[in-house]
């Protein structure tokens, strides 16, 4: 006869959740609190504002019987709740847990194993299930209270505005070119349909955002400002994305105003009720955490990385390497001096995937521990993430989506460069975050009409190009996609390149010559080889940049376990990070 009931086992449960997922209200072995059926009682009760309830259906093993019950809660309604329950986790205690003589610890400490059934009739895993504690569960739990229908209808009814709003803007392009070029120009792209794509999406992304920001800001909802019934909505809109700029918000709103100041005021105007009315739609498919989704439309948007080879980090890998980056980490989570202390470098940081998934463990880590993440906020921005791209674009959305974290926390400044790479108007050639393999500073963009070009965060105060200061040896953690290319490709789009790692952005043959020279000039002393490409040129920035005893993550092609080329890197490796 077991010591322990599985009820009391749950109890147990739901008190080590209730202290990781301290935002929650968790309950344990509850009844009435499910509409229409006030006698069941789910084992476990998550909910939370703008999420969705998640149930949790425990069973000492075999528990033949978890994953049916788990099933049986699925589209049920929650008293007090706006949504049904999307997601149900079915889950077996390890043999042991029953018998313990402290049944708390014995869960706390206990492998559970545990899989997620969905609404819609996925299960994930697929098959088998998923191992792991109790705060592997909460974050488990975090993902899932997002409804998967909800995402999914909030980014087609954003990429369906943007393919609107692309349409409009190709049309302004062939009846003013100067206009299309003016906007090509402002993003680092040349004039094609994913470059009005890309803008139709940086200006929504800043409605969406509007809206969030309208009352703790004091700002005028777009409604007022664009609606069909408002008047001047080019003007009217330009002067609320000039007041929050004096707040901040450089990221979000910056490039966004300087794209409909670029527009006539009537082509303006369609374009602005276009994005209201797509804005209205995301909000009204109930994504809460709308600046996340927008972060998916980017990466189906940025074409000129076809010359780069990132591929872009999708968010379940990059919440994988940034937990297991952050978790190396040796510190007091529930110290916000010693956090803000941190400094965190993504060299290549796209779209922010690794960046963003760093910023959620870390908040996570804090809350678990007792902290406030909005506290945090400030710091984390200002000082502890550094990121740097070379494409306007890339270092827009980072920034936003970083900035959405706490939407309604206000900060000075960020980390998010910018980098020069080709051509420069002083004839020279720059390559980006690469120049910092011999530096500690680097000179962002600079365009004295464009603010947004400057580091995509400072302001308007900038008056020259900004120095960029990552120091040698400063970062507790780097982590990086970086791309892929090699000069010796010869496919697809860099198949007729002069040297494909250097081809982005139009770069002529002269421009790639003078800089794969530029590149020879910043390898030396460092594990570059040009067979292995970019990618180890960036792995060598990130050991350079790193704190003795800091924690170096990277995505790298299986080349670099045993490819020739990649010798110098692997011997880095064991001279430095393993034990």
């Amino acid at each position: 006869m077991p010591r322990h009931t599985e009820p009391s086992a749950n109890s147990a449960l739901g008190d080590a959740l209730r202290a990781a997922l301290p935002s929650c209200d968790v309950r344990s072995e509850n009844t009435r609190q499910i509409v229409d059926s006030r006698n069941l009682r789910p084992d476990i009760l998550i909910t939370a504002p703008g999420r969705s309830p998640v149930v949790v259906e425990a069973e000492f093993m075999p528990a033949y019987a978890a994953e049916d019950e788990a099933r049986s809660r699925l589209g049920l309604v929650v008293v007090g709740a706006a949504r049904e329950i999307d997601a149900a986790i079915a889950l077996r205690y390890p043999e042991g847990v029953a018998d313990a003589d402290d049944l708390a610890n014995a869960v706390r400490g206990a492998a559970l194993s545990y899989a997620v059934l969905y609404n819609d009739g996925a299960r994930f895993p697929e098959s088998g299930w998923l191992a792991g504690g109790v705060d592997d569960l909460a974050d488990l739990i975090d993902l899932a209270s997002v409804p998967r229908r909800v995402v999914e209808e909030a980014a087609d009814a954003l990429e369906r505005g943007i393919n609107r709003a692309a349409l409009i803007l190709e049309e302004i392009g062939n009846i003013r070119p100067d206009a299309a070029t003016d906007i090509a120009s402002l993003l680092g792209m040349s004039r094609s349909v994913q470059t009005y794509r890309m803008a139709g999406a940086i200006v929504a992304n800043a409605m969406i955002f509007h809206e969030r920001l309208a009352v703790p800001l004091g700002v005028a909802p777009l409604a007022a400002l664009c609606g069909e019934t408002a008047r001047r909505p080019k003007t009217n809109v330009v002067a609320a994305w000039d007041g929050i700029l004096r707040v901040n918000y450089w990221t979000i709103f910056a490039f966004a105003r300087d794209i409909v100041n670029r527009l006539p005021a009537g082509e303006a105007a369609r374009l602005l009720r276009c994005l209201y009315a797509t804005a209205e739609e995301v909000a009204a498919a109930g994504a809460d955490q709308a600046q996340n989704i927008i972060g998916r439309i980017f990466q189906r948007l940025i074409v000129d990385r076809k010359f780069l080879a990132s591929f872009y980090t999708l968010p379940a890998s990059a919440s994988l390497l940034a937990r297991l980056a952050v978790d190396r980490l040796d510190l007091d989570w529930s110290d916000a001096d010693a956090i803000s202390g941190l400094r965190i470098g993504d060299f290549a940081c796209g779209t922010g995937a690794l960046l963003s998934s760093v910023y959620e463990r870390v908040s996570a880590l804090h809350e678990r521990a007792g902290g406030d993440p909005a506290k945090l906020h400030p710091a984390m921005m200002e000082e502890v993430l550094y990121g740097c791209d070379v494409m306007p674009s890339a270092v827009h959305i980072t920034g936003s989506t970083l900035s959405g974290a706490q939407p309604s926390v206000k900060f000075d400044k960020s980390r998010i460069y910018n980098l020069a790479y080709g051509r420069q108007e002083d004839g020279g050639v720059r390559i980006g975050s690469l120049e910092l393999l011999q530096s500690s500073s680097t000179m962002t963009l600079f365009n004295t009409s464009d603010p947004a070009m400057r580091t995509g965060s400072i302001g308007e105060e900038t008056a020259a190009q900004i120095v960029a200061e990552v120091p040698d040896a400063g970062f507790d953690l780097v982590i990086m996609n970086p791309p892929f290319t090699r000069n010796v490709t010869r496919e697809g789009d860099t198949a007729e390149a002069v040297a494909a790692a250097f081809a982005a952005f139009d770069a002529s043959d002269e421009d790639q010559r003078d800089m794969t020279k530029r590149m020879a000039l910043l390898k030396k002393d460092t594990c570059y080889h040009g067979n292995a490409g970019i990618a180890s040129a960036f792995a060598a920035l990130g050991d350079r940049k790193l704190k003795p005893g800091g924690v170096l993550a990277l995505v790298l092609p299986l080349s670099a376990a045993s490819g020739s080329a990649w010798t110098a890197f692997r011997r880095m490796i064991a001279d430095n990070y393993v034990d």
